[in-house]
């Protein structure tokens, strides 16, 4: 559904993006992969048309391109905190002409299929929680019935837990509104169950690509290795912390100077 062909993306001096090349099939799952700074969110606003690449193309196959939704690493992105939930998930489809009843029947059926209490609809931003807010921001962007779904960091601020119920959720909509999904995330634990493909972003280029398998079992780029060993590292040292103790291994050990956040 789209080809993306030697895209580049400059702020001043800075050469965000170089000579990008990628794409999306149809109802595929991506994921896109890389530290702080790579490139990530770049690439998605260019997709979504909130930014204008220096260089090269975007090529969406017929009527694709007015039919993509970007869900926010933080959910409070996604309303007004003056409103109801009801009010915000209304909003997009009374701007499709839809009657209220109609809108609010939507609504319930997709609050059912998240299974979100219809009680939140009356609440307002503050008075959810962080996991109840995301699953409302991609209720909301459902709602315009998308064919490409990206979803910026959207765990980032959530507990592991909650960050599985979040992908399975996306996972379980990906499927029954038959759309492609870009997951950007730098959890590289939570992709591998759903993911069918991972690109992997270094500075702005695409150093590794292919199915989550592949990339994450055995990966060829160094870079890849480094990310999955900072990755790894990071996740039994919290482990370690939360469990009250930190072992002497990982206590002394050293890695490459990677970031995965």
């Amino acid at each position: 559904m789209l080809e993306v062909r030697n895209l580049c993306k400059k702020f001043g001096n800075n050469v965000v993006l170089d000579d990008v090349n990628f794409f999306v099939g149809r109802e595929e799952f991506i994921c896109l992969l890389g530290e702080s700074g790579s490139g990530k969110s770049t690439i998605a606003e260019l997709l979504i048309g909130l930014n204008e690449p220096c260089k090269g193309e975007l090529c969406w196959t017929e009527n694709s391109i007015n039919c993509t939704q970007y869900v926010y690493q933080n959910p409070d992105r996604s309303f007004n905190p003056f409103w109801s939930m009801e009010q915000s998930l209304m909003e997009p489809l009374l701007l499709q002409k839809y009657s209220r009843k109609s809108a609010l029947k939507k609504i319930t059926s997709v609050m059912n299929h998240a299974e979100l209490p219809l009680e939140l609809l009356k609440n307002k931003p503050s008075q959810c929680s962080g996991g109840q807010k995301q699953r409302m921001a991609i209720i909301r962007a459902l709602l315009c019935n998308p064919r490409l779904l990206i979803a910026d960091e959207i765990t980032s601020a959530l507990d592991p837990q909650t960050e599985r119920t979040i992908i399975e959720l996306l996972k379980k909509f990906q499927s029954s509104y038959h759309m492609s999904v870009i997951y950007i995330t730098h959890r590289i634990q939570a992709i591998e169950d759903v993911a069918d493909r991972v690109l992997v972003l270094e500075k702005g280029t695409i150093v590794e690509s292919g199915t989550a398998v592949e990339v994450l079992k055995n990966p060829q780029h160094a870079y890849t290795k480094n990310l999955l060993e900072a990755c790894l590292y990071f996740e039994k040292r919290k482990k370690s912390i939360v469990g009250g103790k930190i072992n002497e291994s990982t206590k002394h050990s050293r890695i490459e100077p990677v970031s995965c956040i």
